[in-house]
């Protein structure tokens, strides 16, 4: 027991380390260039005007 009371300031080091590489993997994943269509077209979403015009956009996934 008393090793791991020893080596708490270590992963305590570890813990803030894997926050961040799980943050920066989230920002890649939503930031990348090739999301940008995807998400231009669900910000339109509240900007349309008839319910089938998301066929006509770029990136936008069909209905299900």
């Amino acid at each position: 027991m008393q090793t791991l009371i020893d080596a708490m300031p270590l992963f305590r080091s570890l813990w803030v380390v894997w926050f961040f590489v799980l943050f920066l993997g989230m920002l890649w994943f939503v930031l990348r260039p090739s999301r940008r269509a995807y998400y231009d077209a669900q910000a339109d979403i509240p900007l349309r005007d008839e319910a089938g015009d998301h066929s006509r956009r770029p990136g936008a996934r069909s209905p299900r």
